[in-house]
C-alpha cells in the first residue's frame, strides 16, 4: 500500500501545480483535514474540501502564481514525510519567493485523510514515527 500513497500524493501535487484542483481534490478523503498551526499558530485546521479549496483561495490570492515541489518523500507506512519546496510570486509586488516546509501526510484507503504541515524537520520526523 506504500508505493500506492507515494504515487497518490505525487499525482495529487501535480494536478494541484497544474491548476486542477478539482483532480487534486479527488485524490484526497472527502473529510481531509489541512493542518497549518505548527507553521503558523493563527493560521486554523481547513476540513474537507470546501475547507482545502478556502485554503488554496487564499494562497492564490496572495500569490498568482504557486507551486509546490516534493523534494524528498519518506515512506512510513500509512504515513508520509514530505519535503516541499514552495515558490511563488506575490500577487500585489510582484516578488517571488520560496520556502521549504515539510508535510506529513497520513493516509486511508490509499487517500490522504489529514496533511499536517512542519518548518522543523525533526519535528515532523517525530510526527511521522520516523527516528532522525
Amino acid at each position: 500500500m506504500s508505493q500506492e500513497n507515494v504515487d497518490a500524493f505525487v499525482r495529487g501535487t501535480a494536478a494541484y501545480n497544474e491548476g486542477d484542483w478539482n483532480a487534486a481534490l479527488e485524490a484526497m478523503d472527502p473529510n481531509v483535514e489541512f493542518d497549518l498551526s505548527r507553521v503558523m499558530p493563527e493560521m486554523e485546521v481547513y476540513r474537507g474540501y470546501e475547507g482545502v479549496k478556502a485554503f488554496w483561495s487564499m494562497l492564490r490570492e496572495v500569490f498568482g502564481e504557486f507551486r509546490t515541489e516534493p523534494e524528498e518523500i519518506i515512506d512510513a507506512g500509512d504515513r508520509l514525510l514530505t519535503r516541499n519546496r514552495l515558490r511563488g510570486t506575490g500577487q500585489a509586488s510582484g516578488a517571488r519567493t520560496a520556502d521549504v516546509l515539510y508535510q506529513v501526510v497520513t493516509f486511508r484507503d490509499g487517500r490522504p485523510i489529514r496533511v499536517v504541515f512542519f518548518r522543523d524537520r525533526a519535528e515532523a520526523l517525530e510526527a511521522a514515527g520516523l527516528p532522525e
